[in-house]
């Protein structure tokens, strides 16, 4: 078992998996956008399925028709105008207004082009992210070819590009306030933070970190740029487009359930509590969620890195978010680089070889339906247990922390 557990047992074997795999994946995926009939790939499916929400968003918002961005008849109806072979499908408008005025200059152009540019929008933007983590700790993982192998490899990252997603969007945000951090800008840090309202569900570590940890700074800044976000949608759409938008959130909500995708398809806590009937599910996704969320605020009140905090955050958004589908998941790209690197720096603390084939084997069950086996899939675990054997590493700087707070509370009077 020890042996399993420790595949591949080296980096020259890990980084010649990644450039197989990333190589099947990328052909795959040239092959199923290049071919089938007009806008349906071979697979049958309509190409960038979920980008076609987007595009019918911002062409609602481009003409002025803002009446149907939250009218499920007239949604689909000028769905079906604009891409006639897309009828089959149905999908309710879930994204707040203000995506819609990003996806609007994406609409002047033919569905296949516009998705065709978002692709490379996204492609460049995960490439630029992802080199701009990896640079501050090169020194501790100077394998630049198994980066980038693991980087166009990453089965979210595929996932994200075949499905036209916006989680690019997401991993901007946290790349932005990462940055900022870095430099002790956290009102800005809240502002690029603030720009997760686009998926605010992935929001929600975060959130608690904020008010459990007392940054207001981080908090000004988040609700600035939200203010200033539902501004210029009330400015450009008129305020009853938000007022459309509020009002369809309890019909979102409500039919939670129905939006999940199928069982290999998630990778949250929630895809775990769901196989138990609800009142057991929900009340262990709180207990779990709340444990997860434990760690992030001892971590983000320790003396650790801030890559390290974010990180945990972002590790955090992934468990505990109510709905995440694999391309979601491509925000891991930060902390997956981040975490090795805090472990190979600190080799003497922690067996650096189980954490390497911990990193490999999510990738493994982030490809792989292991839920057809055993009804979820083992990503989740997986992902716990990397995220806790990190914690553990920044156990000197939580306990520094924590005595910092017991000392100042002792002098209080």
């Amino acid at each position: 078992m020890r042996d399993l557990l420790l595949w591949p047992y080296s980096a020259r074997r890990a980084r010649a998996h990644a450039l197989t795999t990333a190589a099947v994946l990328w052909a795959a995926g040239i092959v199923i956008f290049a071919s089938g009939p007009g806008e349906r790939s071979i697979a049958g499916r309509i190409k960038g399925a979920d980008f076609l929400q987007f595009y019918t968003m911002g062409s609602l918002a481009r003409t002025g028709n803002t009446a149907a961005l939250y009218d499920l008849d007239a949604f689909h109806q000028a769905q079906v105008a604009l891409v006639p072979e897309s009828s089959p499908e149905l999908y309710p408008p879930v994204y707040p207004p203000h995506g819609a005025l990003l996806f609007a200059p994406f609409s002047q152009l033919a569905f296949r082009p516009a998705l065709l540019l978002w692709t490379l929008i996204t492609i460049v933007v995960y490439a630029v992210i992802v080199r701009s983590a990896w640079r501050p700790v090169a020194a501790a993982l100077p394998d630049a070819p198994l980066v980038i192998a693991g980087a166009a490899a990453f089965p979210p990252f595929f996932y994200l590009v075949q499905y036209g997603q916006g989680t690019i969007l997401i991993l901007t945000a946290f790349w932005a306030g990462w940055i900022a951090l870095e430099r002790k800008q956290s009102f800005l840090a809240g502002m690029a933070f603030g720009l997760l309202l686009i998926k605010p569900q992935l929001a929600l570590p975060l959130a608690v970190v904020v008010l459990a940890c007392r940054e207001w700074a981080l908090l000004a800044g988040a609700l600035t740029a939200i203010a200033v976000q539902v501004a210029v949608v009330a400015l450009v759409l008129g305020a009853p487009v938000l007022e459309a938008y509020v009002a369809f959130v309890p019909t979102i909500v409500a039919n939670a359930d129905l939006l999940e995708p199928k069982p290999f398809m998630s990778h949250s806590i929630r895809a775990v509590t769901r196989l138990a009937p609800n009142w057991i599910g929900v009340p262990l996704w709180i207990a779990l969620s709340a444990m997860v969320l434990t760690y992030v605020v001892m971590i983000w009140r320790s003396q650790a890195p801030v890559r390290l905090r974010v990180g945990m955050v972002i590790v955090a958004s992934v468990l505990v978010s109510p709905h995440l589908i694999i391309y979601d998941a491509a925000i891991l790209a930060l902390p997956l680089i981040w975490f090795a690197a805090y472990v190979q720096e600190r080799s003497d603390r922690i067996n650096t070889a189980i954490f390497g084939a911990g990193i490999y084997w999510l990738f493994v069950m982030l490809l792989l339906p292991s839920a057809a086996a055993v009804g979820v899939q083992l990503s989740v675990p997986i992902m716990m247990w990397l995220a806790l054997q990190t914690a553990r590493l920044a156990r000197p700087s939580i306990a520094a922390a924590s005595s910092s707070l017991d000392a100042v509370a002792a002098v209080q009077p």
